[in-house]
């Protein structure tokens, strides 16, 4: 007969936390002598020799790195944070290209300089895409501007990694573009049958010109959202970015979106093509507020937003900061220093601002101190450049159209490396995925995976306790998945169990077997200086025998 082993999870009395006994009970059947009441001081056979318990205090320290975690550290005392600067070098090093004359994206490693993969973003190609935004697991959203053809407007998610595509014809593999090459998408299909890592195609309304978009700073499954500007209508749409379903549809008149960006309260500001500069207050029900007149931004084109909420623009030969709290604008000048037509701008997480230039290159300006300072600027690079991002490595890129190239640059000497990508790119807004992080809220997640039942045995997982701590103004999603092995792991959809203001443990974990959990625990805070802390975790199952 069967026997079903229950696991004692390891109490957190250490952490001043309830022991959490999961189980405990057996199954044994009057009389059944090969059937043993479970002792949790030995291991059942075919179990673990140790229980983990991860955290100071347990058997396993907590490591900010584990299992891809990103955008975490460990505090004095040895728990999980959030790290709202130690960002860099953690995330998967990858710019998104959008080509616009070929209808494709392309995907470059950072560093290798290599691009992995290139991908249609349209039926039929001829989307004419413009606009790329990263979100905080690395999928993009694509807006296809579509100004060829009014009935092509439209947006489209792809997965940043192998981890999030969907194995569609069932083949045990994930088919997708690994290098220049994209896969086909026929006319007419709403979702590419070719590339599986092309996850939805939305519609919008034909001639609107999506020429901006931004995610936002959301971690689980629900609350995870992607903003796109309409400039022929002028308007903001909201899109689930999990499913790619329109939300909500926000008028922002007399605003034209021509780029945007979403400052640390998550909300997002639209820069006017027609000259004004408008915010949608999200945490305050969507209130548009639009900035004109003597309050329109005087160097307007690109747009970018830093770490304390303020708001930069580059445009002509100037770039300004516009304070939100004053409501005043600073322009520096820089037609001095040989600057002609700026256009789209980043910030790295020194307040180093990075602006591209048609026709002379890029310029970096210091805006740190009290006011901005011009710092230098790299040898021209192409006659045509356009937008500008941070990599997870901290340096600078720009788009050149002219020589369908992107380039990255060296910030201690202006050099600069060039990577090949499809024809006529044309990139603004956060192609990267660093402008939100280092400008949004604080987020990061935690990951672990724990080994259950070997040999023969097969898991039932039970429940997972925590000890957790969720401050006002931070949320924390924990998400769970399972698989007998860890390529399957890698490829197994998550399960979002909780959305936590505050300590509540355990969480009950249905219908999970495989012998590996990988638990997830995401972080975030709107907070200045507040994070949620993790101080420990561990997991209970039961091993299953015959």
């Amino acid at each position: 007969m069967k026997r079903n082993l229950s696991l004692f999870v390891l109490p957190l009395l250490a952490l001043a936390c309830n022991p959490a006994n999961l189980g405990g009970e057996t199954d044994c059947a009057a009389g059944d002598t090969s059937c043993q009441p479970y002792d949790p001081n030995k291991p059942p056979p075919g179990g673990p020799g140790a229980y983990e318990k991860v955290g100071p205090m347990g058997t396993t320290p907590f490591d900010p790195t584990d299992d891809g975690s990103s955008g975490v550290k460990l505090d004095k005392d040895g728990n999980v944070v959030l790290d709202s600067k130690g960002f860099g070098g953690t995330l998967s090093p990858i710019i998104w290209v959008a080509n616009s004359a070929e209808g494709t994206v392309s995907k470059i490693d950072t560093r290798t300089m290599a691009e992995i993969g290139r991908y249609l973003t349209h039926p039929g190609g001829k989307g004419d895409p413009s606009r790329t935004t990263v979100g905080l697991n690395g999928d993009i959203v694509v807006a296809n501007r579509s100004a060829s053809d009014a009935s092509r407007a439209s947006a489209v998610h792809i997965a940043g990694d192998k981890s999030q595509c969907i194995d569609r014809n069932g083949n045990g593999k994930i088919d997708t573009s690994e290098n220049s090459s994209p896969m086909p998408w026929a006319e007419g299909q709403p979702n590419s049958p070719g590339d599986e890592c092309i996850l939805w195609f939305t519609k919008l309304t034909p001639g609107s010109l999506p020429r901006a978009a931004g995610f936002n700073a959301g971690l689980g499954e629900t609350d995870t959202v992607v903003y796109v500007g309409l400039y022929g209508t002028r308007e903001l749409v909201r899109l689930n970015a999990k499913t790619g379903a329109i939300m909500k549809t926000i008028n922002v008149t007399p605003a034209m979106p021509y780029g945007l960006v979403l400052d640390k309260n998550g909300d997002v500001w639209v820069r006017g093509a027609e000259g004004s500069l408008a915010v949608v207050q999200v945490s305050k029900g969507d209130q548009v507020k639009v900035y004109n007149g003597a309050k329109a931004p005087q160097c307007p084109y690109g747009i970018a937003a830093d770490a304390a909420g303020r708001i930069y623009t580059a445009g002509g030969s100037c770039v300004g900061r516009f304070d939100p709290v004053t409501e005043t604008w600073e322009n520096l000048d820089l037609q001095g220093q040989g600057m002609q037509s700026g256009r789209g701008l980043a910030v790295d997480n020194k307040t180093g601002i990075w602006i591209a230039d048609t026709y002379t290159g890029m310029y970096h300006v210091d805006g740190s101190g009290a006011k901005m300072v011009y710092k230098g600027k790299t040898a021209n690079v192409s006659s045509n450049n356009v937008g500008a991002a941070i990599d997870f490595d901290n340096n600078p890129w720009v788009i050149s159209q002219a020589n369908s190239a992107a380039y990255k640059v060296n910030p201690a000497n202006y050099s600069t490396t060039k990577a090949s990508v499809g024809s006529g790119p044309y990139t603004y807004s956060d192609m990267t995925g660093y402008q939100l992080r280092n400008a949004g809220a604080p987020a990061g997640f935690w990951r672990h995976t724990f080994q259950g039942c070997m040999g023969a045995a097969q898991t039932r997982w039970l429940e997972i306790a925590y000890l957790l701590q969720a401050p006002a103004g931070t949320q924390v999603t924990i998400r769970v998945r399972s698989a007998n092995d860890k390529a399957s792991l890698a490829a197994a959809p998550w399960v979002e169990m909780a959305k936590v203001p505050s300590d509540v443990t355990p969480i009950k974990l249905p219908g999970l077997s495989g012998a590996l959990l990988q638990v997830e625990f995401g972080m975030k805070s709107s907070v200045k200086d507040v994070t949620p802390i993790l101080s420990g975790v561990n997991a209970g199952y039961s091993c299953v025998f015959g």
